[in-house]
């Protein structure tokens, strides 16, 4: 049964590229990325304090801001890793 279609990987990749992208990569560097260096750019990027005493708004935004890239990037990476495995389990 094919789940997976060629248009699903197109997507996946688009969706990934345009994070890479929003995080300052390049496309020449984009085949050579692992997920780990990806996360911890952004863990870098956004750096907020845990359990701070003052919790600001400008701390409240940092942390939105690493939580909800680096759910995304997990998320399109894992699907494109998906759609490229069914593919080639596909021919």
């Amino acid at each position: 049964m094919n789940y997976i279609s060629g248009e699903d990987l197109e997507t996946s990749s688009q969706n990934f590229a345009s994070l890479l992208y929003v995080l300052g990569y390049e496309k020449q560097v984009f085949e050579n990325l692992k997920i780990d260096d990806i996360v911890n750019l952004i863990r870098d990027t956004y750096v907020y304090k845990h359990s701070a005493i003052e919790d600001s708004a400008a701390q409240a935004y940092i942390k939105k801001q690493n939580i909800v890239l680096t759910r995304a990037v997990r998320r399109t990476w894992f699907n494109v890793q998906f759609a490229l495995h069914e593919a080639s389990a596909n021919d």
